[in-house]
């Protein structure tokens, strides 16, 4: 009887240890998931020249996790729509005057292309940038939090093919309703702060360790550059500072021949803050390795500009 006793007790003690067992990984799987829940992430996946995303989301803070699975870089842009217009008219209005000046300038008919920009219809100037994630290189994921109002806005990605067409006239162009309804969620708390205006241009510290950090991108003011965007801030892994050069020519978009892809070699996007209209702030996550960095804005010029800072990690 003692032995059989026990075995019993050997045997409740195990049935025990393992449904403790079973209890701890469940709650620790429930913590995890509710930690992703927490941040509500909006997911947006590129595969090759789209955005999956849904249809629309709450308004309020608005962390984007950008999965760039494709083979290309690529970014988005949130440009908030006037009045009651959409995709429908985004695409047959502009679509027709910038495709046909891509075509002339392909050719080297800047002249004529120029002349294309003409038919730009009026409700064009209204519209408000409103953010998004910088640019991002192929197989990596961005994650930036800005605010969104209600409304209607386009997304879209132009960096250039090979043969300069944007990618927007490719498929990567969306639209995405934002509705009244606010979300719970918080401002994000910065670990460092960055600063861009037109003056003074970026300005960030000159080093930090490596780790995870959530980074601010205040705009102390906005304009409108040579080509018809803002700027931006762009965080860039780069091997050396000699390729400082191209990097700045690259993201010259006034050059019909920069902003195509293949991106020169030795540059790594992590992402960033689009434009933002003055006295706005947005947030991106990042996770910093050793090595060289460069925060730069998509603008002609950047560096003549000092819209470029660059940084070290170690």
């Amino acid at each position: 009887m003692k032995l059989e006793y026990r075995n019993s007790i050997i045997i409740f003690t195990t049935i025990l240890l393992v449904l403790a067992s079973c209890k701890e990984n469940k709650e620790t799987k429930t913590s995890e998931n509710d930690v992703e829940t927490q941040k509500n992430y909006v997911e947006v996946i590129t595969n090759g020249m789209d955005f999956e995303i849904a249809d629309e989301v709450k308004s309020g803070w608005t962390t984007f996790k950008y999965m760039n699975k494709s083979y290309e870089p690529h970014f988005f842009i949130l440009e908030k729509m006037p009045d009651t217009l959409g995709l429908e008219t985004y695409k047959k209005d502009l679509f027709p005057p910038f495709t046909s000046a891509f075509e002339h300038f392909e050719k080297g008919e800047i002249e004529a292309g120029m002349k294309e920009f003409e038919k730009i219809p009026e409700w064009f100037y209204r519209v408000e940038l409103a953010g998004g994630v910088g640019l991002t290189s192929k197989k990596t994921t961005s994650k930036s939090t800005i605010f969104l109002e209600p409304g209607t806005y386009v997304m879209e990605c132009y960096v250039r093919m090979p043969n300069g067409m944007p990618h927007t006239f490719m498929g990567m162009v969306k639209e995405l309703k934002v509705s009244e309804e606010p979300n719970s969620n918080e401002v994000p708390k910065a670990d460092y702060n960055i600063s861009i205006s037109s003056e003074n241009g970026i300005t960030f510290i000159d080093s930090l360790q490596t780790g995870n950090y959530t980074l601010s991108a205040k705009f102390e003011d906005q304009k409108q550059y040579e080509h018809l965007m803002g700027h931006d801030v762009n965080l860039v892994k780069i091997e050396s500072d000699s390729l400082i050069s191209s990097l700045n020519n690259w993201l010259n978009t006034v050059d019909f021949k920069a902003f195509r892809t293949p991106v020169p070699e030795g540059l790594w996007f992590l992402g960033g803050v689009e434009d933002l209209p003055s006295g706005k702030t947005g947030y991106f996550e990042v996770n910093l390795e050793k090595g060289n960095y460069v925060l730069i804005s998509e603008v002609p010029n950047a560096v003549e500009r000092k819209m470029f800072k660059p940084f070290s990690v170690y």
